[in-house]
């Protein structure tokens, strides 16, 4: 019945879990989580069946936890969130049902429920940065030349790039799932699972790296015949299947006891009266369905969203509306509820571009913060580049107004200057997290206020990046006070 109960007031959240499951080779495995669960929990069911469930209401509050968490994912379109929210509800509400006793007897299969989670992207930069730092230190311990530049390294014999799918994070999941599952079978003592379990993160993190290192050895051994294509992939996949079996091998020296069964009972087994289970069912039924409604009716308050009469405005102080220059580049987000764009002149001839764009009542892939928002789109790209990035702060009022800066460079040679940044409530950032934190906030307290993508950006005269940059900042500061911000 939880199941059920949980399949169909999350039914949107368990579906996206699904299709990534479906879509994914990295996420594959998420399809046998359950099934393995439930065998963890059968290999010893003549243990389990000797416990008296008896009901809980304190878990309950991890219920409504889980109902909240959920309801800031989906007003933050953050889907993880949501998706880990859905599983810490049907886990507490198992709780609930089963008690205290019988829930912590059954921690670990329970546990394991959250690697259907399919989480860990996330880490990719991270371990992109640490996979080419480790090969490139190891070829030079090896003696040989190599020239990095990000993630991209240089040999006398050739070039190679570490790139998502070198990362290790199929492997890192793999490893830390099958770890999670060894651990419970062989060790009794919490303190072995969890340092097994700490192992199966760090060994094929480090192991990745050794892997990458022996590809490009090869490739460079060999005057890049072997390793550079298919052969590639099939060197990585049989090397990291030797390191789970060798982890696996060693594990086993540290096995416990096989498991016996010694049940712990309950001081007073009783059977819930029907008014008690009428009353449990009517408090999950309530903690698991209050959250789409509300979340539903705050959803609707941010559709009333909407641009401010200001980005029309035709003068900024010295600043005067003007024709459309006609440059390389504008900014284009295809996904917005609503844009304007406007361009301005000052007295010495100098122009801007100003772009605002607002997203109204979000939908997934329609956001203020998606990494579809892109300055420059996949079409684009054929054209254009970008040649560098900074950030730029500075300070306006009581606030500190942070910008991207980026600069865009055409094949014809052409170049511009881009700063984007984000408004929400009269503060101007360019920090993502900020972003989603703010929106949260204001979601939470029915705030209708414009929440806006901002872009400002130039064609300098002979490509003089510092001067456009002081006169994209000085337009802005102008705009800004205008609003009194």
């Amino acid at each position: 019945m939880l199941v059920l109960l949980s399949g169909g007031c999350f039914f949107g959240t368990w579906s996206s879990i699904i299709e990534i499951w479906a879509r994914s080779k990295t996420y594959t495995h998420g399809f046998v989580i359950v099934p393995i669960s439930l065998w963890l929990i059968w290999s010893r069911r003549d243990y389990y069946l000797r416990l008296v469930p008896t009901v809980a209401y304190s878990p309950l509050l991890a219920v409504l936890a889980g109902g909240f968490l959920w309801l800031c994912g989906d007003l933050s379109h953050i889907v993880i969130i949501k998706q880990v929210a859905a599983v810490a509800m049907l886990v507490a509400g198992i709780w609930v049902v089963l008690g205290h006793t019988v829930t912590l007897s059954l921690s670990f299969p329970l546990l394991f429920l959250f690697f259907m989670v399919p989480m860990g992207e996330e880490l990719i930069p991270a371990l992109i940065e640490f996979t080419t730092t480790f090969t490139v230190k190891l070829i030079r311990l090896t003696g040989l030349p190599v020239y990095r530049d990000g993630h991209y390294f240089t040999l006398t014999s050739g070039s190679w790039s570490v790139i998502e799918a070198c990362s290790g994070i199929s492997y890192l999941i793999a490893s830390v799932t099958l770890g999670f599952v060894f651990a419970y079978l062989n060790y009794s003592h919490y303190w072995k699972r969890i340092l097994f379990m700490l192992l199966s993160v760090v060994v094929p993190i480090v192991a990745n790296g050794f892997r990458a290192y022996m590809i490009v050895m090869i490739g460079h051994l060999s005057d890049m015949t072997l390793a550079v294509g298919v052969d590639h992939l099939v060197y990585g996949g049989v090397f990291f299947g030797v390191v789970m079996l060798l982890l696996f091998y060693l594990g086993s020296f540290w096995r416990d006891p096989p498991f016996t069964p010694i049940a712990i009972v309950p001081r007073k087994a009783s059977v819930s009266s029907t008014p008690q289970q009428l009353a449990v069912s009517v408090l999950l039924l309530a903690g698991f369905g209050i959250w789409q409604p509300l979340a539903a009716t705050l959803l609707d308050k941010q559709g009333q969203l909407a641009l401010p009469a200001y980005v029309a405005t035709q003068a900024l102080g010295d600043w005067r509306q003007t024709a459309d220059p006609k440059w390389l580049w504008e900014p284009k987000f295809p996904r917005a509820a609503e844009h304007s764009k406007a361009f301005y002149s000052d007295s010495h001839g100098n122009s801007v571009g100003l772009y605002y764009a607002s997203f109204g009542k979000e939908e997934q892939g329609a956001e203020l913060v998606n990494s579809e928002n892109a300055l420059v789109s996949a079409v684009e790209s054929r054209r254009l580049r970008i040649s560098a990035t900074d950030t730029l702060a500075f300070a306006l009022g009581q606030q500190t107004v942070t910008l991207n800066v980026t600069v865009l460079k055409e094949n014809s040679g052409q170049v511009l200057v881009v700063m984007d940044s984000y408004q929400l409530s009269g503060e101007i950032s360019n920090n993502r997290y900020w972003v989603k934190a703010r929106q949260l906030v204001k979601h939470l307290s029915g705030d209708t206020s414009p929440e806006l993508k901002l872009v400002l950006w130039v064609q300098p005269d002979n490509d003089d990046i510092a001067s456009a940059k002081r006169l994209l900042t000085g337009f802005l500061t102008a705009w800004l006070k205008q609003q009194s911000i």
